[in-house]
């Protein structure tokens, strides 16, 4: 049983071209009624499994991954980092923790759970999307290098697969090309979107509309007996969607 506050199991790093309205906009997509601490914007917001960061984005930061970074969170970072060099993704400090030197993917550490969050319809992240050239690629790197539980692997046509791991509670997917004429390397994977978790589509979209979000149609999702929407706000930094059961 996971419990009500879960030390989170992923820091999401976004670079935003505008971080302050970014920071208001996913308060208001995940219920947060004031901003924690009360003055400015929080340094991070912390909602079940995922400790969400905003950055500004720079010049740099034009590149396939858009500048966002994925730190999965450990209980001891110097020996996450030892190993990961140890199977030749070598890495670089960060603020965060450690990121790859040309993938932005990395370890943190694990750190608390939140002391407290919004008690509301949207309780963490459901699944963060990648995509990368190469299926064997993508396998290596995230079941064999950062140790994720592989689940499933499915074709979905055009010379693409689509691949799902497990980190605790949250579903990482992975759209990949079969095979890539690229020599062999580990650095085009990015992150494409992300999934938010609502124990209510119905509600969650009501809200959200009610605030002035702009939002797609509630639609079947592709995951049995679920429903989705798409949240159509450009200052979110990324692709971003709701899910939760039908």
């Amino acid at each position: 049983m996971i419990p009500p506050n879960p030390s989170p199991t992923t820091i999401v790093e976004l670079a935003c071209t505008d971080p302050e309205l970014a920071g208001q906009t996913h308060e208001t997509l995940l219920g947060f009624t004031g901003t924690p601490g009360g003055v400015g914007r929080p340094e991070a917001l912390v909602l079940g499994n995922t400790r969400l960061r905003l950055r500004q984005a720079s010049a740099v930061d034009d590149g396939a991954d858009g500048g966002h970074r994925v730190y999965f969170t450990v209980d001891d970072v110097p020996a996450m980092q030892r190993l990961l060099t140890r199977r030749g993704f070598p890495v670089v400090e960060s603020a965060v923790g450690v990121i790859g030197e040309t993938t932005s993917l990395g370890v943190a550490a694990r750190g608390p759970a939140a002391e407290s969050g919004p008690a509301g319809d949207v309780t963490g992240m459901d699944h963060l999307v990648f995509t990368c050239d190469n299926r064997d690629r993508a396998v290596a790197l995230f079941g064999g290098v950062f140790d994720l539980d592989f689940r499933l692997d499915q074709p979905i046509g055009d010379n693409a697969r689509q691949l799902f791991f497990r980190a605790g509670d949250l579903i990482v997917e992975v759209v990949t090309a079969v095979a890539s004429t690229e020599p062999p390397t580990l650095a085009v994977t990015s992150l494409w979107g992300v999934a938010w978790r609502s124990t209510d589509v119905e509600a969650t979209h009501a809200r959200l509309s009610a605030a002035g979000l702009e939002l797609s149609e509630i639609r079947t999702g592709r995951k049995r007996g679920t429903s989705i929407f798409t949240v159509r706000e450009r200052a979110l930094g990324t692709r971003t969607v709701i899910i939760g059961p039908a």
